[in-house]
C-alpha cells in the first residue's frame, strides 16, 4: 500500500533554542518544510513508484515514531552495515544505537530521515545540529565508537575554530540504504537534513566513513573534501559545503541540468582520486 503521508522536514523544537545560550538556531518555516517533504515524495514516486516514501523526525518528534517503524529500521541498519560493512549488528544492538541516537547529548538536535517501501524501512539517514562549543573530548558527534572519536572532534574542532571560524555544524552521523534498493536514493535522505542545515544559516557538514564504503564516493561526489584520514579500519573524516551539495543533489533531479550536474558530481570524484 502507497504511503502518502510526510512528516515536516524542520519542525519547531525547543532543543533548536537550547543549542546555546545565545539562541544559535532560529525557528524555521513549518509551511515550507511540509512543502519540501511533499514535493520530495512526488519525485521520488514518480522515479520509483507509489510504494516508496520518506519521512524526516527532528528533535522530540523522533519519540513519537511508532516502535514497529523502529524495529524496521533497526533490521535495515544492521542489514546495511552487515553486507556492507561486514559487522556483525543484531536487530537488538541496531535498536539501542538507534534509541542512542533518538536519547543523545543534549547539546544536540537529533535529526532523521526513513525510507520506507510501503511498511518497510529500507534506508535512512540521520545528523546531529550542534554549535562548535558542542564538540568537547567527550562528545561523540561522529560515532559511539571510540575508535579515534577524541582524534576526529580535535581536527573537526581546530578547522571550525581556526580555519573557517564557524559557529554551528551538522554532522551527518549514519547514511544507508538496503543494496537492491540503493540507486539514488541518497538525495531524498540527505535533502531534507541539509534543508534544515540551511535554515539555520549552518553551511558546515561533517560526515566520518571507511575509505571502503559506497558513501565515500557519494560524499567525494557532493563537494566533501577528507581532513583526516585514520589508518584505524581506515575511517576517513570528510568536511562539506551544505549549500553546494544541496544544489548539485536538487540537480540530480532537473532534467534540463541533470546531465551536467552528473558531470560535475564525476569530476568531484575524480579530482580527489587524481583519475
Amino acid at each position: 500500500m502507497a504511503r502518502h503521508q510526510a512528516s515536516t522536514a524542520i519542525p519547531y523544537d525547543a532543543r533548536l533554542h537550547a543549542l546555546s545560550p545565545a539562541h544559535l538556531f532560529r525557528d524555521s518555516e513549518p509551511k515550507h518544510d511540509h512543502l519540501l517533504m511533499a514535493r520530495l515524495n512526488l519525485k521520488l514516486q514518480n522515479q520509483f513508484g507509489d510504494d516508496f516514501c520518506v519521512q524526516c523526525h527532528a528533535g522530540s518528534q523522533l519519540h513519537r515514531i511508532p516502535r514497529s517503524t523502529l524495529l524496521s529500521l533497526a533490521q535495515c541498519y544492521a542489514d546495511v552495515f552487515n553486507e556492507s560493512w561486514g559487522e556483525d549488528w543484531t536487530l537488538d544492538s541496531a535498536l539501542r544505537e538507534i534509541n542512542n541516537c533518538i536519547n543523545c547529548d543534549p547539546a544536540y538536535l537529533p535529526i532523521m530521515t526513513i525510507l520506507f517501501k510501503e511498511d518497510r524501512v529500507i534506508g535512512f539517514s540521520w545528523a546531529y545540529m550542534l554549535s562548535a562549543e558542542a564538540l568537547t573530548p567527550g562528545s561523540a558527534p561522529f560515532s559511539n565508537s571510540k575508535v579515534k572519536r577524541h582524534e576526529s572532534v580535535e581536527v573537526a574542532r581546530y578547522w571550525m575554530d581556526t580555519v573557517s571560524r564557524k559557529s554551528r555544524l551538522i554532522s551527518i552521523r549514519e547514511l544507508g540504504v538496503i543494496k537492491e534498493y540503493r540507486n539514488d536514493k541518497a538525495p531524498y535522505l540527505t535533502l531534507p537534513i541539509f534543508e534544515m542545515a540551511s535554515a539555520q544559516d549552518c553551511n558546515v557538514a561533517f560526515f566520518r566513513t571507511k575509505l571502503s564504503s559506497k558513501a565515500f564516493k557519494w560524499s567525494l561526489g557532493v563537494g566533501f573534501v577528507p581532513l583526516q584520514l585514520f589508518l584505524v579500519d581506515e575511517l576517513l573524516l570528510m568536511r562539506g559545503n551544505v549549500r553546494y551539495a544541496t544544489q548539485l543533489l536538487y540537480g540530480t533531479f532537473d532534467s534540463k541540468i541533470k546531465r551536467t550536474v552528473q558531470l560535475e558530481i564525476i569530476g568531484n570524484i575524480k579530482r580527489y582520486m587524481c583519475d
